[in-house]
C-alpha cells in the first residue's frame, strides 16, 4: 500500500474537527455526547427538553430532526461553532450569513451563550418572537 496515499485519503475524509465526513447525524451526535460527558442519552434529551419518543425517532433515523430540535441539542451540549455547523449539516441545515436569525444563533454559540432563555431573549429583541427555540 502507498502510505502517502493512505494519509491523503485519511486527511480528506475528515472535516476540520477531525471527524469522519461519512458519519451519520446520529453517529456524530453520539461522538459529541461522549466528548461533552453525556454517558446517558436521557440526560441530554431532558436538558434539551426533547421527549423520549422524539429522541428515539431521531436516534433510530426514522425522522430527520427539525432545525429547532437540532438547535436545542446544540445548546444543551454546549458545542463550539465548528461542531454546531457540522451537526446541522448532518441534519441538512446551515446557519447562513445572509440570514439575521442564523447570525443571532451563531453569535450566541460563538459567545458561549447556551441558555435557551437567553438565546430566545436575543431573538425576541430582533423581532423573531415567532421563531423562538422551544
Amino acid at each position: 500500500m502507498n502510505k502517502d496515499l493512505d494519509k491523503y485519503i485519511e486527511q480528506h475524509t475528515k472535516n476540520r474537527a477531525g471527524t469522519d465526513k461519512t458519519q451519520s447525524f446520529t453517529e456524530y451526535l453520539y461522538e459529541l455526547m461522549d466528548k461533552y460527558g453525556y454517558k446517558n442519552s436521557a440526560d441530554l434529551y431532558n436538558k434539551a427538553n426533547i421527549s423520549r419518543q422524539l429522541w428515539s425517532s431521531i436516534i433510530s433515523s426514522k425522522s430527520n430532526p427539525s432545525l429547532n430540535i437540532c438547535l436545542k441539542i446544540v445548546f444543551a451540549l454546549g458545542v463550539d461553532t465548528h461542531e454546531c455547523k457540522y451537526l446541522l449539516k448532518k441534519a441538512g441545515y446551515t446557519l447562513a450569513s445572509s440570514n439575521k436569525y442564523a447570525l443571532i444563533i451563531r453569535y450566541a454559540i460563538e459567545n458561549k451563550i447556551y441558555d435557551i432563555y437567553e438565546v430566545n431573549k436575543l431573538l425576541e429583541e430582533y423581532g423573531y418572537s415567532d421563531s423562538l427555540i422551544i
